[in-house]
């Protein structure tokens, strides 16, 4: 859901973008107008790319990870090692 509303902001970002460079060769451009929506075209990258879906854990050599012992490093081991 997140990132469905993060592809709407980026997209209403960039309509918002092309009413700028429009009215930038009218010279009644409004800086307001730029700031919003690459201001809108940022947030919604961010948000498209919080709510993208992780990636599932390859299935690939399992069974020599089992045997080597190994496990996949978790987000949590890198952090406390800092």
């Amino acid at each position: 859901m997140l990132a469905r509303l993060g592809t709407a902001l980026a997209f209403v970002g960039v309509i918002i973008l092309v009413v700028f460079a429009i009215t930038f060769s009218a010279d009644q451009a409004d800086l307001r107008t730029l700031l919003v929506g690459a201001g809108l075209a940022v947030l919604g990258l961010v948000l498209r790319r919080r709510g993208a879906p992780t990636a599932a854990e390859s299935s690939r050599f399992v069974t020599m990870r089992k045997v080597m012992g190994r496990r996949q490093p978790q987000p949590e081991d890198e952090t406390a090692d800092e």
